[in-house]
């Protein structure tokens, strides 16, 4: 059996991502919609060191997407550092033909470092531990673990949240006539991915679908990003809806004022949160991509799923 190297673009992007799909673990199965939003959709997607690889029959055997670091879009990532979407092969020596292609093409180009994941718009914000086949392939392949992170979910349909006595700001979702101070909140607190991600899903949804806020004195001072089975492009935990079920939501990212933290306001935005989503009719519930497993379990969330970190330094290649 011979193998070719195709052109991504070209490719039958039904058929990758039922490659996909059959390579990962069920709780991991996406759509074809989200599988082409998150890479040939995006504007940081590098076709020229994305490969997908087909047999004779011109059915793909092995494709590895990879896209250029965020620092394009906003001050922050490593300019330098690339990023592996998604990857999947049926064919073991398809699998390692496609890595060695993108680590060729990447140091060529000077890039420093490829990691797994963790982009923009990201589909895996690591190596799911649950995927053994997938963390065999990228310790072979010379990648190195480091941190873990979680998905955490709940059932919301028995869930309810009381603001506590003392505890002052309004909670609700943002408006319109909110856009301007909240622009000036993420300019103070978080203005590099999280204000970038914020706007985008404004772009797609609507800030009051997708934007739940705390105000204080008329002034946004945090906010918290909901999803939903109406949200028309899903990020982060919302990739997942399949697992999740038809009454899915997501909450996250999550963050207050500096000035206003250790107060009680983060855990009480976050319940209102959680009462809003739920009125929504969501039922099953993710937050994503989060350390906080004890803060968490406050309000009842669970690990669902665990990510490491992975890395590999194209220098010392």
């Amino acid at each position: 059996m011979g193998f070719q190297k195709r052109d991504f673009r070209a490719c039958d992007h039904a058929a990758l991502t039922a490659m996909l799909n059959r390579f990962m673990p069920e709780q991991f199965a996406i759509s074809q919609s989200i599988f082409e939003k998150h890479t040939v959709g995006s504007p940081l997607f590098d076709w020229g060191s994305s490969i997908a690889i087909t047999d004779d029959s011109n059915e793909p055997v092995a494709f590895v997407a990879v896209k250029k670091s965020a620092g394009r879009l906003y001050k922050g990532p490593d300019i330098d550092c690339a990023h592996i979407t998604a990857l999947a092969f049926s064919e073991a020596n398809a699998g390692v033909d496609a890595m060695a292609q993108v680590k060729t093409i990447l140091r060529n180009r000077g890039a420093s470092k490829l990691v797994f994941g963790q982009d923009n718009f990201h589909i895996f914000p690591g190596c799911p531990q649950e995927a053994k086949n997938l963390d065999l392939f990228l310790m072979v392949e010379g990648f190195e673990k480091g941190s873990e992170c979680h998905d955490l979910q709940r059932d919301l349909t028995d869930f309810h949240y009381t603001v506590p006595d003392g505890i002052i700001g309004e909670f609700r979702p943002l408006k319109e006539a909110d856009r301007e101070s909240m622009l000036v909140f993420f300019d103070e607190n978080f203005p590099s991915r999280w204000r970038y991600d914020v706007l985008q899903c404004i772009s797609n949804e609507g800030i009051s679908q997708c934007v739940f806020g705390l105000l204080v004195d008329g002034k946004v001072q945090g906010f918290a990003l909901l999803q939903d089975e109406h949200t028309r492009v899903p990020i982060g935990g919302g990739v997942w809806n399949q697992s999740l079920g038809s009454h899915w939501g997501s909450l996250g990212p999550i963050g207050i004022a500096s000035s206003l933290r250790g107060r009680g306001l983060g855990g009480a935005l976050l319940g209102t949160a959680l009462n809003e989503l739920k009125q929504r009719g969501v039922k099953e519930c993710i937050i994503d991509w989060t350390t906080l497993v004890d803060f968490y379990a406050k309000f009842g969330f669970v690990p669902t799923r665990t990510y490491a970190s992975m890395s590999l330094s194209l220098e010392k290649l």
